[in-house]
């Protein structure tokens, strides 16, 4: 379970391994691939929470579109708001992981949504960026109705994976574009 949500972390970030294809290109005008460095800033989830660490480098494949910027992590294609500027940006994501589930051992069923959040400013307002520079928070909580108190460090815990839930990590990334977009 922690692997999978591991895997997961990265969903608007980040730790993906497709390319943007064809699909995000006939999204908008791509503008290439980033290599981004996120500096932890934050974590009420505890030190080493899905394995989480204060430095965590990925790509990430951007385009632009009328108001909207895409952002591809490899595993999928994300749609933010771009705005009037045409540098500032915002992009919200959503993911539901089941931790266990049924009532069989180690436990009742368990689910977590984790909400992603990134903001911040590409470097130039026409195709060519070059850089940009965002601020990233994932939230963990449980969905109604689940038990996961053995996820929690604690009496209960016989392998925690949270110091805490509801929880939350934060990171500030920097971002240099490390591949042009396909002609």
């Amino acid at each position: 379970m922690r692997m999978l949500l591991l895997a997961l972390l990265p969903v608007v970030l980040p730790a993906c391994i497709d390319a943007f294809g064809d699909e995000t290109a006939a999204q908008g005008t791509a503008l290439g691939t980033f290599h981004v460095v996120g500096t932890q800033t934050a974590n009420t989830c505890g030190e080493g929470a899905l394995g989480a660490t204060r430095l965590w480098e990925f790509d990430v494949e951007l385009a632009r579109g009328e108001g909207a910027l895409f952002w591809d992590n490899g595993a999928s294609v994300t749609e933010g708001v771009l705005a009037e500027d045409k540098v500032s940006f915002s992009i919200e994501g959503r993911v539901l992981v089941d931790m266990r589930t049924g009532d069989a051992p180690p436990g009742p069923p368990c689910s977590v949504e984790r909400r992603d959040r990134a903001s911040g400013e590409l470097g130039d307002a026409g195709d060519d960026v070059a850089r940009f520079k965002a601020r990233m928070s994932y939230a963990f909580m449980p969905t109604a109705g689940s038990h996961c108190e053995n996820l929690v460090a604690g009496e209960l815990s016989f392998a925690p994976v949270f110091a805490a839930l509801p929880c939350g990590m934060d990171y500030d990334l920097t971002a240099k574009r490390s591949a042009p977009p396909p002609e």
